[in-house]
């Protein structure tokens, strides 16, 4: 089998309709082979976005962190490798950079979905890497259960109850979940998925996808609706801390018309931003 090529092989803002990022009930994702563009809808659970260094997960937690932000959801980072320093200065994000704040918060948020405590929407994003590493080894107690990936799992399974919705990207599924990565991730992201990856996170009883030429940011979506691939949305980190300090577009400017975006004008938008040297391309 030979899967179609990607539309583009960079997603931006550039390549969308220019209400798009305020016209789905949920951020944008990316687009789909057929130019449509993917949605993550309020009703999605947790993300699970399983993909190796380069392959473009760093840049679908910035996507993904900024259009929340903008959407005045809160927003909290768990980033031991230091891979979004953008969100230092955004009101309505919080950088958590080191392992033992990291810890800290997980275990803070897994008290509160015991407790049955309620609290403001939030969305909790986990970067892959140093920081999934120090979830499977840091311990604050000597408990077998003193974990981060243990306070993880706790939010995981109830945290929707409670307004929490986690972002976790990862190299591979960890061990301790298992088959359990299907129930505690509604929406699954993978990035050239391997077979036992696609056996533990793919979808039920479909047959592993066949190897496909290599591309930044070309995932599978898996959700309730099936099985797709799509070509993730890319901010650089500049275009993420405009978008998520700008306000979403109006209703009524939603419904003009307009044509492609411009990115070649000064800064006077979260539209127009080009890109400058130095931006990540993870």
């Amino acid at each position: 089998m030979r899967w179609p090529p990607a539309p583009h092989p960079h997603i931006t803002l550039a390549d969308l309709p220019r209400s798009s990022v305020d016209a789905g009930e949920g951020p944008v994702l990316g687009m789909g082979d057929n130019t449509v563009p993917a949605y993550l809808g309020p009703g999605a659970g947790h993300v699970l976005l399983v993909a190796w260094p380069g392959t473009g997960s760093t840049t679908g937690l910035r996507t993904l962190a900024a259009q929340y932000a903008r959407r005045g959801t809160q927003v909290e980072i768990l980033d031991v490798s230091g891979q979004h320093a953008w969100a230092r200065a955004q009101q309505r994000v919080h950088l958590y950079g080191d392992a033992a704040s990291v810890h800290r918060r997980l275990y803070q948020l897994a008290a509160q979905v015991r407790a049955g405590r309620p609290g403001p929407a939030r969305t909790v994003l986990v970067e892959s890497g140093q920081t999934v590493t120090s979830l499977l080894r840091f311990r604050h107690y000597p408990d077998p259960g003193g974990t981060g990936l243990n306070a993880l799992t706790t939010v995981l399974a109830a945290g929707r109850l409670h307004g929490i919705r986690v972002v976790m990207a990862c190299r591979a599924v960890p061990e301790p979940w298992g088959h359990l990565a299907r129930d505690l991730f509604t929406t699954r992201l993978l990035a050239a998925p391997t077979p036992r990856t696609w056996e533990l996170a793919g979808w039920p009883g479909a047959p592993a996808p066949q190897k496909e030429p290599f591309r930044v940011g070309r995932m599978h979506l898996v959700d309730s609706g099936g099985d797709q691939l799509l070509q993730l949305l890319r901010l650089t980190d500049l275009q993420a801390a405009h978008l998520a300090a700008t306000p979403p577009v109006s209703p009524r400017r939603r419904r003009r018309p307009y044509g492609r975006l411009v990115v070649t004008a000064p800064t006077a938008s979260a539209f127009q931003i080009p890109r400058m040297q130095g931006d990540r391309r993870t």
